[in-house]
């Protein structure tokens, strides 16, 4: 290849670019947050914004809330008695 040759993306690019910009704009408007820092902050998590069909997002939060108002809890090791007992394969 060519190094004069300048990239072209497909059209399938360009479509998601554009739609992944109208989705950058919708957050950065709710949090109030200019649209290039929510692209920067995107880009240096490693995710990209997409539509949710499924509202997991609703979801999502409620689960912050509950997990927000809960006690710190200490995770440990608990043996699986009936693990022990079940009978070799």
């Amino acid at each position: 290849m060519s190094k004069n040759k300048r990239f072209e993306p497909s059209m399938g690019y360009i479509v998601a670019v554009n739609v992944h910009e109208v989705a950058v704009r919708r957050l950065s408007k709710e949090l109030d947050i200019e649209p290039i820092k929510v692209g920067q902050a995107l880009e240096r998590s490693g995710y990209k914004l997409e539509p949710d069909p499924f509202d997991i997002s609703a979801d999502t939060w409620k689960i912050l809330q509950v997990v927000q108002n809960q006690e710190p809890t200490k995770l440990e090791v608990v043996k699986n008695e009936s693990a022990n007992n079940a009978p070799n394969d």
